[in-house]
This record gives C-alpha cells, sequence and structure tokens, in this order.
C-alpha cells in the first residue's frame, strides 16, 4: 500500500474559502449541442464496451462525447460546504466536480483545448502547443504502445475539494475513477473506443498553465474512432 493515501475522509467544518481558475486561453470556441443521440440499448453498450485504440477522430466526434459525459445539466451556486456545485452525468464527491479535461487531438489541427461543462464550449489554451502535443505523444505511447486519437487529460483542482472535505485525496481519486466510466461507457454509446491511461499526467500540469500549488492530475482517457 506504499504511496496510497488512506486518511479517511470528512465534511470540513467550516469550510474553507475557494475561488475558481481557468487557465490562460486564447480563444474560446461555443459548441453546439449534438442532435438526436443514439437508439441504442444500455445492455448492449455493456455487453459491447472494451478498452480499445482504433483510428483518429475529429472534433466534433469529442465535442459530442463530452455533452454527454461531462457536460454539466444543473447546477447552483452553493451546495452544503457553500461551494459551487454541478450536475452531470459522473458522479462527484458533494456534488463539486473539480476534474477539468484538457483535449489534445493528434487528428485535428494540433491546438490544445480545455473543455469548458457549463458553456458547452472549448478554450484553445495560450500554450506551446507543438510542444505540448509532443510531450503528450510520447507519454501515451509509452504506457499503450501507439499514440493516435484525442487524449482527455483530468486535471484536478484540489484545492476546491479540500476547502469542503478534510483528508480529499481520495475523493479526487474516486471522482477520476467516475469520470473515467462514464467517458468509457458514453463512448460504446456512441460508436467510439475508449482506452483509460496508466499515468497520473503531473508533469503537464505547470506547463498546461495551473498553478501546481492547487492542480494535480490524475490519470486520463483516449479516445478514438474505430
Amino acid at each position: 500500500m506504499a504511496g496510497i493515501l488512506t486518511d479517511e475522509p470528512g465534511p470540513r467544518t467550516p469550510p474553507l474559502a475557494w475561488q475558481p481558475y481557468r487557465p490562460p486561453v486564447a480563444a474560446t470556441e461555443p459548441l453546439t449541442p449534438p442532435g438526436a443521440p443514439p437508439r441504442r440499448d444500455f445492455a448492449d453498450v455493456l455487453r459491447s464496451r472494451r478498452s480499445a485504440l482504433a483510428g483518429s477522430i475529429g472534433w466534433d466526434d469529442i465535442a459530442a462525447l463530452l455533452w454527454h459525459a461531462a457536460g454539466t445539466k444543473g447546477h447552483a451556486h452553493a451546495g452544503r460546504a457553500g461551494l459551487p456545485v454541478e450536475w452531470r452525468a459522473s458522479l462527484s464527491a458533494g456534488g463539486l466536480h473539480p476534474i477539468q479535461l484538457v483535449c489534445i487531438n493528434d487528428g485535428g489541427d494540433g491546438l490544445v483545448r480545455l473543455y469548458d461543462p457549463m458553456e458547452h464550449a472549448f478554450h484553445l489554451l495560450d500554450v506551446p502547443h507543438v510542444d505540448v502535443s509532443a510531450r503528450n505523444a510520447a507519454a501515451v505511447a509509452e504506457v499503450v504502445g501507439v499514440h493516435r486519437g484525442c487524449t482527455l487529460r483530468f486535471i484536478a483542482d484540489v484545492s476546491k475539494v479540500e476547502a469542503a472535505y478534510e483528508n480529499p485525496a481520495s475523493l479526487v481519486l474516486r471522482d477520476a475513477g467516475c469520470l473515467i466510466a462514464t467517458l468509457c461507457l458514453c463512448a460504446e454509446w456512441l460508436g467510439l473506443a475508449a482506452c483509460p491511461l496508466g499515468f497520473l499526467g503531473n508533469e503537464m500540469v505547470a506547463q498546461l498553465g495551473y498553478p501546481l500549488s492547487r492542480f494535480s492530475a490524475v490519470g486520463g482517457v483516449q479516445i478514438t474512432r474505430p
């Protein structure tokens, strides 16, 4: 169990102060919600879902996947801990949803995007896109043997969970697990392929514009199109 954080989490009384943070962006791309969803039985999705890698994928497919799996369906300015909460398909401790999704797609235009689940939009990050994409490709190839498709990197605002809970580390990792499962099931439902990635990815947090004092990488998923 070396390296596993096992301290018991619990509600913090009183909660700590917290302010939202978004890394520097160069532009914003509003997205259109996808059309009618596939008419596919959920039992068939469960029978068929397997981790897999296939071919390159376009941004429209990624946007549709994120709309269903990670988009905000409702929100409130303050939940039990006095912090903003959201309702999404994926579960999250206290409804806090601290994980931001950075999208790096080798089949797109080479630009690194951050998904905005509240507005259903992509923010073009103000980062060295070529270098970030190359480092991401090398990291993905190291763990799965090849690189193609779109990497969804999970960057968690640990300070948000820490403001509401003592010992928040296991809650953040459980959030990441719920998000991985939801993305993979939705990908199968939409006819896409998904493969969880066996890394946390902390080496890229600062390069993506996030302060290491409050953000931590908690894994990711590779999305491809059969």
